[in-house]
């Protein structure tokens, strides 16, 4: 017996994309409505390409036989509509129309993409909340045996163009406060675009097995994370929580570790903050300086960096008596799968928030010990995720006497990450001569 089939709305916006992809990794028939093609594709894909809006609700009543659900992730922006009027008649007059076509054609589940915050008491009177109220209400009241809308917060992702100025900056900070303070602050407020689209397929599958909580289901934020990564997490089985906390004994790292790395920070991909909101430094894999790296294992790494940033910078903090400014960092050494680089490149992510870029800068990297393999994955939520638990792993583990350096108050010789070039060559000479 044929699947039936399932309708997105929206599939080229950011949320829209990945409820797309979700459902065709599934092997499901899709049919999708849009003025342009989705980038997503696959062989269950119908595309319907109709450049005319006003002809969708007539696009999808004529669909046989109907699709069972309906999932809408419409929506625009005021500058890009070209005003609040005309924002209107897409985030809700093509919305309302779609889910009224919906309902005229038999389609059993109707799932909404809504956004957070719009009922509450100093919103619920602004354009915006009011576009999203009306299709949220015009839903309910159309009955459907089953009925989904989701409240996300500000949406984390990389879009194809802008929704307001700074956008870049707010998606960067709403990382930065999950990679520093954990990912539960940042889901009060955030959610990546994936999770979202993974929560709402969820609760359709939910549906399909009779375990929706009622018939017209509101998904919050918190619910979102818990359908969209707790739960999806536990079926696929690669929650990172149950990777160990700790590397390594409490005395110290142990042979051959510590690797010692240095090198200018030199321009990378420009992935780290555009795509993931984790800025890093890439350092030159220069294999004559470091032989023992085309020998090591490609994955995850953590220790100690030191930064030779001029007195002029606004992160300038060097360690005492030095001239060095120490952090803690994680680094990967690789091919990264997700990006399927073709060069091998060692890449830095230094745990501190700067104000300022600093390439150019001399950098030396002390290797205390290996985290993980490198992997693919299924989305750039799960690779963000496995970063910010690799971001953990190396704090904690650092933070042990045995593995923090005596420059900053712990027991493990860290000298050379602070030492000026005439030390280090009197220091060599020193070894040389014994």
């Amino acid at each position: 017996m044929a699947q039936p089939s399932t309708a997105v709305i929206g599939s080229t916006g950011l949320v829209g994309s990945y409820i797309l992809s979700t459902l065709l990794s599934q092997n499901l028939p899709v049919t999708t409505i849009s003025r342009r093609a989705p980038k997503a594709t696959g062989p269950t894909l119908n595309p319907i390409i109709e450049p005319n809006t006003d002809l969708w609700a007539t696009s999808l009543t004529s669909l046989s036989p109907p699709p069972k659900t309906v999932f809408s992730a419409l929506g625009t922006t005021r500058a890009a509509a070209g005003g609040i009027a005309n924002q209107w008649k897409i985030d809700h007059d093509l919305n309302v129309a779609l889910a009224r076509a919906a309902k005229e054609s038999g389609v059993k589940t109707f799932v909404f993409v809504s956004s957070g915050g719009t009922r509450g008491l100093f919103s619920n009177w602004a354009p915006y909340s009011k576009m999203k109220i009306g299709v949220e209400d015009t839903i309910k009241e159309l009955g459907f045996d089953n009925a989904v809308v989701l409240r996300p917060g500000f949406i984390l992702g990389e879009r194809e163009e802008r929704r307001f100025s700074g956008e870049e900056q707010a998606r960067g900070a709403a990382r930065a406060v999950g990679r520093w303070f954990g990912l539960g602050l940042q889901d009060r407020f955030a959610q990546e675009g994936e999770v979202i689209a993974r929560a709402a397929v969820k609760a359709v599958e939910m549906i399909d097995k009779g375990e929706a909580k009622e018939r017209f289901w509101v998904l919050e934020q918190g619910d979102i994370v818990r359908l969209g990564r707790e739960e999806w997490k536990k079926e696929e089985g690669g929650n990172p929580s149950t990777r160990p906390l700790l590397i390594g004994p409490p005395s110290g790292p142990s042979p051959p570790y510590p690797y010692r790395m240095s090198g200018p920070v030199i321009p990378g991909f420009g992935r780290g903050s555009k795509d993931l909101g984790i800025p890093t430094a890439n350092l030159p894999v220069n294999t004559p300086l470091t032989p023992w790296i085309s020998s090591i294992s490609s994955g995850v790494y953590f220790g100690w960096a030191s930064l030779l940033l001029p007195p002029t910078h606004p992160n300038y903090s060097p360690a005492p008596n030095a001239v060095w400014s120490v952090f803690p960092m994680v680094m990967s050494i690789g091919y990264n799968p997700f990006y399927k680089n073709d060069t091998r490149s060692a890449e830095v992510h230094v745990l501190h928030k700067f104000d300022q870029d600093f390439y150019g800068v001399e950098t030396r990297l002390l290797i205390m010990g290996y985290i993980r393999d490198e992997r693919d994955y299924k989305g750039v939520e799960e690779l963000v995720e496995d970063i910010m638990f690799d971001c953990e792993v190396a704090r904690r583990s650092l933070e042990r006497p045995g593995w923090r350096v005596k420059e900053l108050g712990g027991e493990f010789e860290g000298g050379w990450l602070v030492r000026t070039h005439d030390e280090e060559v009197d220091k060599e000479g020193q070894k040389a001569s014994l």
